[in-house]
């Protein structure tokens, strides 16, 4: 099994960083007026709060195994099997996807007879698509490297 986690953009990390701090502000204020025991709900939620913004962070990744595409992020999954992948491509597709970065690769692939795609961001793109690629050689790659 081969496993690639995702690229993270700057400016993700920017963001869950200051969210991060914000929070953790919150805490200590909540902290140094003494109202943390008063308010425990309060307290709850931003801890809570912090665990899902770093989730994706230390969980979207994409692995190949027996053939088959998985990709993890957060509470979903999708299975893709190799044989059923039609065309990798190079995107900046800001659309939700389960990718940390604007890099990213458009996966097209058939599902109950319709063509689907799912962008991902490896972090090594190129090792990936070589990967996927040596399963299965009828995936057209238009991907220029240039790395």
């Amino acid at each position: 099994m081969q496993k690639f986690h995702s690229k993270i953009d700057w400016w993700v990390l920017g963001f869950i960083i200051a969210a991060t701090g914000l929070l953790v502000q919150l805490l200590l204020t909540m902290y140094a007026k003494g109202t943390m025991v008063e308010y425990p709900e309060h307290t709850t939620v931003y801890v809570l709060i912090i665990a899902v913004i770093w989730w994706p962070v230390f969980n979207t990744r994409y692995s190949i195994q027996n053939d088959t595409l998985i990709i993890h992020c957060m509470f979903s999954k999708w299975v893709i099997p190799l044989a059923n992948i039609q065309q990798i491509s190079k995107t900046n597709n800001p659309i939700s996807s389960p990718a940390l970065s604007l890099d990213r690769l458009k996966i097209e692939y058939i599902q109950k007879g319709k063509i689907k795609y799912v962008l991902i961001s490896p972090r090594n793109s190129q090792q990936f698509c070589q990967l996927v690629q040596s399963q299965n050689t009828q995936i057209q790659l238009k991907v220029p490297f240039s790395e």
